[in-house]
């Protein structure tokens, strides 16, 4: 009895290997939001640049119970964001995080253009009620500078940046985007590239691995036919 209960096991085991494609795939968590303390993470993502060449990050602040995206210049200890005014703050910060940029693009939009990007995902930077918070970017006074996008359902506002205390306000500019699929200079995980099926079917390494598990499970039979 314990010979046929142990084959009718290794026997359904066998077949759910056989018919279900163990994947890990890619990862999901692409990137992140990261507390910010004054010194950037070393896979912040980079939104511009100043007058001397130093990054701009793209940071992310809680005012007045809505997060807002705004810049943070390199070894800066605040973030500048405009809500209706120009702000400075330097307590409760994020930074935009990444270990995959390539999957990050700058498009070159317009403000009434936004709501036709069908083919792109625009990427959310922030939260405030009843509107979405886009991340955008420009060149003013001399720098690439990171600001905030505001949509409605109908139509959007131009971007919005800060340069020296001052607000200013941008017709044209880029617009951040976020593609999944993209993964031209991601190294796939040892796991993934194991059990990871291809266009043709299996790839070489599943067909060992399957072999080995097959093999392992004949000795478990064996040793059960002895103990009976």
């Amino acid at each position: 009895m314990k010979l046929t209960v142990g084959g009718i096991l290794c026997i359904g085991i066998l077949c759910w290997i056989s018919t279900n494609n163990i994947s890990y795939g890619h990862i999901t968590d692409d990137y992140c939001w990261r507390d910010y303390d004054g010194v950037a993470p070393s896979d912040a993502l980079r939104g511009g640049t100043d007058r001397t060449g130093r990054p701009i990050y793209i940071g992310q602040a809680l005012y007045d119970k809505k997060l807002i995206p705004g810049k943070i210049h390199e070894n800066a200890t605040e973030i500048h964001i405009e809500f209706f005014n120009v702000h400075v703050i330097n307590e409760s910060l994020k930074i935009l995080c990444t270990q995959h940029p390539e999957k990050f693009e700058w498009v070159k939009t317009k403000h009434d253009e936004i709501l036709d990007m069908k083919d792109k995902h625009i990427f959310e930077g922030g939260y405030e009620k009843g509107v979405t918070t886009y991340i955008g970017r420009a060149i003013s006074h001399g720098e690439m500078t990171v600001g905030k996008v505001i949509c409605w359902v109908d139509r959007c506002i131009r971007l919005t940046t800060i340069e020296d205390g001052v607000w200013y306000d941008h017709d044209e500019f880029e617009i951040l985007t976020y593609n999944a699929g993209v993964y031209d200079n991601e190294p796939v995980p040892e796991a993934a590239a194991i059990t990871e099926e291809t266009e043709d079917g299996p790839s070489p390494l599943a067909y060992i691995s399957l072999v080995a598990i097959t093999a392992l499970l004949i000795v478990i039979v064996v040793l059960l036919v002895r103990r009976c």
